[in-house]
């Protein structure tokens, strides 16, 4: 189904390939060992066989197989264009990075501000939460699409999303505030996600690794510097400055990539070929984007607001997690079954080196945003550092991001290998948990500075590889496809491991305020009191009564953190065992995969 007609013989050929990923999801004997090994199984006994993961039709241009060849690509080192061109074009998807991770964070040293300005504080929350939604829940459907519509459409159509959200949010409405920051999630979500598949379709394996890597520090630069762009903008020319100043710079960014992302005749990256819009539209697996988007916003919605706004015992929360596992199921039904091209096909998942790597990424993702958003908390509560005192120990962090990104790319340019580096990376971060776990108000003053270095090397580090092992596992036609999984992955980890570790500092702060508090202030009333202050405000422990009661207050928080890095060094190891699963595949010295 390469095209706008299926060719009958092909079908009929996918129809009759076994359906082992339904009975593989189903068992629910199994569980994670049980994908596993049900998988292995299927290699084993040459059920899922090469020919027949090539002969599904995924790939977006007609009689695309792994044997085509891109135009160019021989005249340009290996490369998709040349040299002029490509830097072009490249400097461009960094900047897109760059720009999408910005706009997450510029709003967090403004919200309070913001809020205030628009008389909205009680719902402060959406102002964020909105753009992280639309950036999650969508991030998936951007593969596919850009199959069916082109790659460089998809960007443009991003890039206007962006743009419009932007001056959407130039407003005195919050409810038009939301909507702009939604809208903008969306472009910043295919900015993200088509950047990394484009550069894809244009740089060779066996040199992706280094590009995705300088990518990737560009991502880290937009997500570090936002709070301060946006505090500078706001200090200087007020708060809507902060989304009119970045509508030239989406606009700028869509010009660039028009006139200079041309791929070459053969490039997957083109679209398809030969058939008009309505065509086009048909192939959309409409009915499989809405279960999944749909799934992906409820779960994400109950994982931000849960505990906060929305108790998590209350009929509202129980509510949006059914829901979101029920569409879930019927995503996963509809694209076993029901969709001729899958958004995102999950028989795929039935290739070890893509479910593992999809696994590994999950769980690093869900251990490694843990403790960045609990090192802070223990930082602030436990050793009375200033806000100040606190960003400058996160500062290092960057560089061991940049190092490891970098440094992974540059090993596997090198070698043609990624396997062996990928268990050592990985027995780094996990070190670097455990030590995290270890932490305590006598560490010295320089390891302060050091303690993420470890971790954060090891987790971007195997971000680089877990991409390029998913890209390498399948032919080129399935790289948009494959890159979307991740994306899936890592975005739904982030959030969710943020979440599931709030519970557990939330459950253990709480419960070790009133064994303590209790036991030191024998009225009830005030000893209530108290402890609402210290849930409240994390410095509350400096205007405690008592020296006795603020040591509670601080082994309290010491003890909630506790088990948030707990949960951080369970899941990294987990990633790590998973990540043992992946097969070492050939890294390619040109966009033509021979």
């Amino acid at each position: 189904m390469t095209t706008g007609t299926t060719d009958n013989s092909s079908k009929d050929q996918h129809h009759h390939l076994p359906h082992l990923h339904p009975n593989i999801i189903k068992d629910s004997s199994a569980g994670g060992a049980g994908i596993i090994a049900g998988e292995l199984a299927a290699e084993d006994e040459g059920l899922i066989s090469n020919a027949q993961l090539k002969s599904h039709s995924y790939g977006a241009i007609q009689a695309s197989s792994s044997e085509d060849t891109i135009s160019s690509a021989d005249d340009n080192g290996g490369y998709a264009l040349p040299k002029r061109q490509l830097f072009t074009v490249i400097s461009s998807l960094f900047m897109a990075a760059y720009l999408a991770a910005l706009d997450m964070t510029v709003v967090t040293t403004l919200l309070t501000l913001i809020a205030s300005d628009l008389k909205s504080i009680s719902n402060i929350s959406w102002i964020a939460t909105a753009y992280l939604l639309s950036c999650s829940a969508f991030q998936p459907l951007f593969g596919k699409l850009s199959d069916i519509f082109g790659r460089k459409n998809l960007l443009m159509l991003c890039c206007a999303f962006f743009a419009v959200g932007c001056m959407i949010c130039v407003t005195d409405s919050l409810f038009w505030l939301v909507i702009g920051r939604f809208v903008t999630g969306i472009g910043g979500s295919g900015l993200t996600s088509l950047g990394t598949i484009t550069m894809s379709d244009l740089i060779p394996l066996r040199d992706r690794g280094f590009y995705q890597g300088l990518a990737n520090v560009f991502f880290g630069l937009g997500s570090a510097s936002g709070g301060m762009v946006g505090g500078l903008i706001a200090d200087y020319f007020g708060w809507k400055y902060v989304f009119i100043l970045q509508v030239p710079l989406a606009v700028v960014l869509g010009v660039s990539l028009y006139l200079n992302l041309n791929l070459p005749e053969g490039s997957p990256g083109l679209g398809a070929h030969g058939v008009d819009i309505r065509q086009k539209l048909k192939r959309v697996d409409f009915l499989g984007s809405f279960c999944l988007v749909s799934s992906l916003m409820l779960i994400l919605t109950a994982a931000s607001l849960g505990g906060k706004d929305i108790p998590y015992s209350s009929n509202t929360f129980i509510a949006l997690v059914s829901t979101s596992f029920f569409l879930l199921g019927a995503f996963g039904y509809v694209e076993a079954y029901v969709s001729e091209e899958p958004i995102i096909p999950i028989h795929l998942l039935a290739n070890r080196t893509i479910l593992a790597s999809s696994l590994t990424n999950w769980f690093y993702t869900m251990g490694i945003f843990t403790y960045l958003f609990y090192i802070p908390v223990y930082y602030t509560s436990v050793m009375q550092f200033t806000a100040t005192q606190n960003g400058l120990r996160l500062v290092p962090n960057f560089f061991g991001v940049s190092i490891g990104s970098i440094g992974a790319g540059i090993y596997m340019r090198s070698t043609g290998k990624y396997y062996n580096f990928t268990i050592a990376v990985g027995i780094l971060s996990v070190i670097g948990v455990i030590r995290i776990l270890c932490i305590s108000p006598e560490i010295p003053t320089w390891e302060q500075f050091v303690l993420l270095l470890p971790s954060g090397l090891g987790y971007s580090s195997m971000l680089t590889v877990t991409l390029l092992s998913l890209i390498a596992a399948v032919p080129a036609k399935y790289q948009a496809c494959t890159t979307s999984i991740q994306y899936t992955f890592r975005s739904t980890g982030s959030t969710l491991g943020v979440a599931i570790a709030s519970a557990i500092f939330q459950n253990l702060l709480r419960s070790n305020l009133y064994t303590k508090i209790y036991a030191l202030v024998p009225d009830k009333d005030e000893a209530a009191e108290i402890i609402a202050q210290a849930l409240a405000n994390t410095n509350y422990s400096n205007h405690a009564p008592t020296a006795l009661i603020k040591q509670a207050i601080i082994d309290s928080y010491a003890n909630g953190c506790r088990g948030a890095f707990w949960f951080s060094v369970i899941t990294v190891i987990v990633g790590f065992a998973t990540s043992l699963f992946m097969r070492e595949h050939k890294l390619h010295t040109s966009i033509n995969r021979d």
